[in-house]
């Protein structure tokens, strides 16, 4: 069952998917996508997680974007990947 959350980004969302792209292939995941829709995909310790996200507003220098995970290990819980995934921005 997929999950949803958004994220505030300080930042238009061309800069959104510039950082995204290098944080999730720096802990050597996939990214594909565009300031619009993508997919992305993080290897953990135990298990995969792939999602997708949709920037849904962006003004200015400040974007929302709704993240989607459609995989997850099933021991970790929705809010430490999410935690995680702020922490990326």
């Amino acid at each position: 069952m997929a999950s949803s959350f958004n994220i505030n980004y300080s930042g238009t969302a061309s800069d959104f998917v510039v950082n995204a792209t290098k944080a999730i292939k720096t802990k050597g995941g996939v990214f594909t996508g565009d300031q619009n829709t993508g997919t992305f995909a993080i290897k953990t310790l135990i298990g995969s997680v792939k999602g997708g996200y949709k920037v849904i507003s962006g003004v200015g220098s400040d974007t929302k974007v709704a993240i989607t995970i459609n995989q997850k290990p099933m021991l970790v819980p929705m809010s430490k990947i999410q935690e995680v995934i702020e922490g990326y921005f």
